[in-house]
Parts: C-alpha cells; sequence; structure tokens
C-alpha cells in the first residue's frame, strides 16, 4: 500500500460523500485526526478498519488498499492477493511495533534494575571495600572501606572507616579520617590488629585491642619505647615534643605481643639511620634493635 495514494484517494472519496473528516471519525469509532494521518499519508489505515471503511466509502477493499477505483471487476485470486499482501505487511508492522515496545520496555526495566542494585551496593558499602582481613581463628572479621560510614550507608566524603565483625554479629565501627590504607595485621591470638594509614605527613600505625575495645597511636608508644634505648643519643629531632621517626610495621612475634618495627630517623646533625627493633605491646619495651647502617 502507498500511504499517499491512499489517503489521497480517502480524502476525494469523503468529499464525494460530502462527509467531514470528524463525521468519517465517527462512523469507525476513531479520532478525526487519525483520519487526518490518513489523508495526508502519514499512515494507512489499520487492517480492521478496512472492511468497514470501503464500505462507508462504497468501493472494495482492493481498491482502497490500491488508492484508485478500479477500471474492471478484478478477479478473486488478484483481490485476494492484494488483501493477503496488505495484510501481512500490517501484521509486520505491528509486530515490529510490538518489538519496539517491548524493547523499550525491557530497556527501562534493567536501567531500573541496575539503579536499585547500585543503590544497595552503595548502600553495603561493597563498592568501596578495599580489603577483608579475617582473624588467624576464623571468628572475627575486618573489613576496611574507602567512604565515610554514616549510621548505615556511606556517604561521597573519601575517608577510611574500618567495621569489625564477630561471628555472633557483633561490630565495631572506627573511622579514620582522610587517609590511605596501606595494610592489617592480627597478633596471632586474635585479640588485637595494627592498622596502617598512611595521612599527609606520616605514616601512622594504630593498635586496636578487641578485648579491651580500645586503640591507641602506636608511633607514641613505640617513640616512648625508643626514648628508653641507646638511640637517644643521636639527638632526632622533636618539633612537636615527639622524636620525628618513621615506623612501618613488619610483623608479629609468636607471643602476640611482640611486633618487629622498621624505623628511620635523621639525626641532630642529618645523618640518617635506619634499622629494626622489636616492641613488646604488653611492657612497651623496645629491644633487639638492628641498626642497618653498621653502628
Amino acid at each position: 500500500m502507498d500511504n499517499v495514494k491512499t489517503g489521497g484517494f480517502i480524502k476525494v472519496l469523503r468529499k464525494e460523500k460530502d462527509m467531514t473528516q470528524k463525521q468519517l471519525a465517527d462512523q469507525l469509532h476513531i479520532t478525526d485526526r487519525a483520519v487526518s494521518k490518513w489523508e495526508r499519508g502519514v499512515c494507512a489505515p489499520d487492517i480492521s478498519l478496512l472492511e468497514p471503511l470501503a464500505e462507508i466509502l462504497e468501493v472494495s477493499i482492493v481498491e482502497l488498499i490500491q488508492g484508485e477505483r478500479a477500471e474492471a471487476p478484478q478477479e478473486a485470486e488478484t483481490s485476494a492477493k492484494e488483501i493477503i499482501s496488505y495484510s501481512q505487511n500490517e501484521v509486520r508492522r505491528k509486530v515490529r511495533g510490538i518489538r519496539k515496545k517491548y524493547l523499550a520496555i525491557a530497556a527501562l526495566v534493567l536501567a531500573i534494575a541496575a539503579l536499585i542494585g547500585g543503590v544497595l551496593l552503595w548502600r553495603s558499602g561493597r563498592l568501596f571495600v578495599l580489603d577483608e582481613a579475617a582473624s588467624p581463628d576464623g571468628t572475627i572479621c575486618a573489613t576496611i572501606y574507602s567512604k565515610r560510614l554514616n549510621g548505615s550507608s556511606f556517604s561521597f566524603e573519601n575517608e577510611i572507616s574500618v567495621i569489625t565483625e564477630q561471628e555472633d554479629g557483633l561490630q565495631w565501627r572506627v573511622i579514620y579520617g582522610d587517609c590511605t590504607y596501606r595494610g592489617l595485621w592480627w597478633s596471632p591470638d586474635s585479640r588485637k590488629y595494627v592498622l596502617a594509614l598512611d595521612y599527609a605527613d606520616e605514616n601512622r600505625l594504630t593498635l586496636s585491642w578487641l578485648d579491651r575495645n580500645s586503640s591507641s597511636n602506636l608511633n607514641a608508644y613505640l617513640s616512648m619505647g625508643v626514648e628508653a634505648t641507646e638511640l637517644r643519643k643521636y639527638g632526632y629531632s622533636t618539633p612537636d615534643g615527639w622524636p620525628e621517626i618513621e615506623y612501618q610495621f613488619l610483623q608479629w612475634g609468636t607471643d602476640s605481643a611482640s611486633m618487629l618495627i622498621y624505623y628511620a630517623f635523621e639525626d641532630s646533625s642529618g645523618e640518617e639511620h635506619t634499622g629494626y627493633f622489636w616492641y613488646n605491646c604488653e611492657t612497651g619495651a623496645v629491644d633487639g634493635i638492628l641498626e642497618m647502617d653498621g653502628r
């Protein structure tokens, strides 16, 4: 069917009947806007309207499809072929329309599902997990996140949040501010862990005691321990009252109290010192110092 040709034919027949678009539309129980679209060739009449439209305009369905009056009566076979061809084209058009409609609905559903999934992932924090560290006995798990935890959800702020959860669901939640996560090490007895974070001006170690429900600045305790050793003789810089010493945690001792620490500092004469020592978090003692420069 040629939409423009058929539309023009419908317009001519309608005017021959001295009918307005609205009068024709009322007889077909459709809007005059639909009739206007036919006559302008925008679209073709629905297949279900061909028979009543042909009756109103007093033409055959084939003539309506062809967009012109037949010069002679057509054979039944030819008429049937014309109608079948039009019907097939209409079915294809409707199927395409339905397919597009369902594809659009499916795309919308997928988009909504993705949005809901993203919101749920955001709220759960799974998008921001930096590390998960289980205790040696497997009863506690510490999860480190790159966002600030507000209540039960995460904000846009880039802060380190640590959630420690026991098997029974009991949790500890600690937020450490804007810093960079470096590592977490459980003690062999699963009672405590050391957390390493990089701030703008220092590598800070935090010792968390789960059975005591407390955390401490390990750097400060290490410096107090160093003050009681021969390292003090080098006269290291103390701009804020504390020795300006860099510490890095290396490993726990088997007793779950001692820990191997790397240190580095510059003495009052500008000479650099690096080495290792053992620190006991129960007694605060520093011993076993090994200086890498041979002192």
